[in-house]
């Protein structure tokens, strides 16, 4: 059994588009600014810190979103829900149900982290049918950085199982450069896969143990975890 950690936007899922409507909606009804997530580096990174990145590029003082954290939160979380389609199973990533499923019939334990809060999380697998691959999710919420929600994946998942994971049992899959850093930082198998905002290009920078262009020859990704 290996401890499989996936990331969720643009990894599994590409609600880039429902996103950017979010982001808009909440900078122009709390800040009066126009703002999308693709006008920063977002990958790999939790809503707080790309609030506030969006902030910095807006000329928002970040006092006003670190005071209003919740609030702003709470406002994203409802756009959001608001413009996701109640169906999205279009927005599923070509490969990764398939992928999903051989995982957890060979019997790997399989869990999400993502900058993304629970009640995102949980629209998302609402609307594509994911949640039941997945044993928990880690939330962005969580941890302040993205190596400490691997860790505290792994901790829930070694309680859960009663078992350590431990080295290349752990296997982390992802679309950013923060993906990789995170697992080489964990001593985990590091999957990258350019389906995301960083370029095949900048993910090879980091020499992951794994580079595939997408998850949809996912027998080749599943060979590459075993």
């Amino acid at each position: 059994m290996k401890l499989v950690i996936f990331d969720l936007d643009q990894t599994l899922v590409d609600f880039t588009s429902i996103h950017n409507k979010a982001a808009q909606e909440l900078f122009k009804q709390c800040f009066g600014v126009d703002a999308r997530l693709t006008e920063i580096d977002f990958a790999g990174r939790s809503l707080a810190e790309n609030f506030l990145e969006l902030a910095r590029l807006k000329n928002i003082p970040e006092d006003k979103i670190r005071q209003n954290s919740k609030v702003l939160l709470n406002s994203y979380e409802t756009s959001f829900g608001k413009n996701i389609p109640p169906r999205a199973s279009k927005y599923v990533l070509p490969g990764v149900k398939q992928l999903l499923e051989e995982l957890l019939s060979i019997g790997h334990f399989v869990i999400l982290y993502t900058g993304d809060s629970a009640e995102i999380v949980n629209q998302v697998f609402k609307a594509s049918g994911l949640g039941k691959y997945f044993k928990f999710s880690v939330y962005g919420t969580e941890a302040k950085t993205r190596a400490d929600m691997a860790r505290l994946a792994v901790k829930r998942a070694e309680r859960l199982t009663g078992r350590k994971f431990k080295g290349k049992d752990v296997v982390i899959i992802g679309d950013s450069i923060r993906d990789i850093e995170c697992g080489k930082e964990i001593n985990a198998l590091t999957i990258a896969v350019a389906t995301g905002f960083h370029s095949a290009e900048e993910l090879q920078k980091l020499k992951p143990d794994y580079l595939f262009g997408n998850l949809k020859d996912y027998k080749q990704v599943l060979r590459a975890i075993g």
